[in-house]
């Protein structure tokens, strides 16, 4: 499960609108939002399939494993990416609310209504790239996600411990990772930038991420050495140091444990 952050270089409020595309599953620290503007396509969300048309929303919470494929060539998908940064104080309890489903079909509803009327003059503002459209766009998210905190988050929920501050000091040591996962990386120097200790960070790291920080460790290097095996002419050796494990061997051994084939094996196939 590959954890893919969304929001970068201080931004607080994505939303995207265009043609769906295919997402293996990963999960990020930000709420994620899909609204089917019209086709359709399958999302898995924890191991559900839901298959959304025309009117359909799914609501993804912070963390939650998800992943998205084309049924259709003509869907087109609302995309919108909340962090910390937008919501504030609101982003624990709005992530947390206790829903049912994470599906929604907005026309079956009375706030389903109101939700779709909410999204859909976003992505009028989004097509419009008038003076103003973004503020339409900030606005409206907010009160997206206050008809939802309106209708789901109760106030003994709202007053429930949270743990999104060990979660997002874990999103340190994934930071570390992601940018510097070439260089040997140790459990302690994970733990110290997640401001843990070595057993308390090992511990909320699975919780958090869903695997232990070694074996994310591989799997984000194996990630990564796709992309030399699929468009670069280095040898095995060359590709092993770039992104990380050293020698082949340990590469290869690797690679094969997460992927089910050798290296060579994926990259002979990819160009095929």
């Amino acid at each position: 499960m590959q954890y893919q952050p969304i929001l970068k270089d201080g931004n607080a409020l994505l939303a995207i609108f265009g043609d769906a595309n295919d997402f293996h599953p990963h999960r990020h620290y930000e709420i994620e939002i899909m609204y089917c503007v019209s086709g359709s396509y399958r999302v898995g969300v924890n191991n559900e399939t839901f298959l959304m048309h025309e009117g359909d929303m799914i609501y993804i919470p912070s963390f939650v494993p998800h992943e998205s494929y084309r049924t259709e060539e003509s869907a087109q998908v609302l995309l919108i990416e909340a962090g910390p940064a937008y919501l504030g104080n609101f982003f624990a309890p709005v992530s947390s609310m206790p829903l049912m489903l994470p599906f929604f079909s907005l026309k079956s509803s009375e706030l389903g209504q109101k939700l779709k009327v909410v999204l859909d003059e976003i992505v009028e503002a989004r097509l419009d790239h008038k003076r103003g459209s973004e503020l339409i766009i900030w606005g409206n998210t907010f009160k997206f996600f206050g008809l939802m905190v309106m209708e789901y988050l109760t106030e003994e929920e709202e007053a429930k411990p949270k743990e999104y501050a060990k979660i997002k000091n874990i999103s340190k040591a994934l930071d570390l990772i992601h940018y510097h996962y070439a260089e040997p990386i140790t459990v302690d120097q994970a733990a110290a930038a997640a401001n843990y200790g070595k057993s308390n960070f090992c511990r909320i790291f699975k919780n958090s991420i869903g695997m232990g920080f070694h074996q994310y460790l591989n799997h984000y290097r194996v990630e990564r050495s796709k992309i030399y095996l699929q468009n670069s002419l280095l040898n095995i050796s060359q590709i092993a140091e770039i992104v990380g494990f050293g020698d082949s061997k340990n590469f290869c051994r690797v690679f094969k444990e997460i992927t089910g084939m050798t290296p060579g094996g994926f990259a002979k196939q990819s160009k095929n």
